[in-house]
């Protein structure tokens, strides 16, 4: 049946179809590019530009604490320094996904560490401090957002040591709130970390307090991180946010 021998109303009903379609089509990409160009703007911002040191206290979940103190560099690729003097430990990760080094103990000889291994005595990574979630945007998905925040699946590259990051970010410090790591399944939720009360340190913000559930070795660690400049006074914190 040709349209045009269609009643007047079917024919109406037929071009709003077709106008919704076409919009329906054009609206994909469109979202789907807004959501890689967020999260590029997100993976900028997690990129350290400057020299970066913190000093770190590491609590337990019984309130015992022990100390760290934590180097950034992003000069020649960008390398990560742990150390915590009190047992000898001091590791070198790259910003990236390959191995770094560690010497366990004072005067030994330095051993491989995995970027995604624990620092020290710690369940802190080397992947913590870059945005290691990089992969192909396209295949990210929304799966929840209001008007603080956006919550996005993204699929690993093959080859990682997780199936699926789903990333809480806050929209407007492009910084992630909340990360939940899946590995091998879609069901297997490995570990959760938690950041808040950011400072500006240099031109990028950096959370003072992260919280780290790491349910494989069944422990729950909290990291408090005095950041600043490397050779510049520490910045003030601002007030510690509501609990929500």
């Amino acid at each position: 049946m040709r349209i045009r021998n269609l009643p007047p109303v079917s024919r109406r009903v037929l071009a709003v179809v077709g106008v919704l379609s076409l919009a329906l089509a054009l609206d994909r990409p469109a979202h789907a590019g807004d959501l890689a160009a967020f999260l590029e703007r997100a993976e900028r911002m997690a990129t350290v530009n400057e020299k970066v040191e913190a000093e770190v206290t590491i609590r337990e979940s019984d309130g015992t604490t022990r100390k760290a103190h934590l180097e950034i560099d992003p000069a020649g690729g960008g390398t990560t320094v742990f150390e915590q003097a009190d047992i000898g430990w001091k590791s070198q990760t790259p910003l990236a996904w390959q191995d770094g080094k560690a010497v366990v103990k004072t005067g030994a000889p330095s051993t491989k560490i995995g970027i995604d291994d624990p620092l020290a005595a710690s369940d802190l990574r080397g992947i913590d401090f870059f945005p290691f979630w990089k992969t192909d945007y396209t295949k990210a998905f929304t799966s929840d957002e209001n008007t603080l925040e956006q919550t996005v699946s993204l699929f690993a590259d093959p080859g990682r040591p997780y199936s699926l990051y789903v990333i809480t970010f806050d929209k407007a410090k492009l910084m992630p709130r909340m990360i939940k790591f899946y590995r091998d399944s879609l069901n297997n939720l490995v570990r959760i970390r938690t950041d808040k009360d950011w400072v500006m340190v240099g031109s990028r913000p950096r959370p003072t307090q992260i919280l780290v559930k790491d349910f494989a070795a069944n422990t729950l660690r909290t990291y408090t991180f005095e950041w600043k400049l490397a050779g510049a006074a520490a910045p003030v914190a601002p007030p510690a946010e509501p609990a929500s």
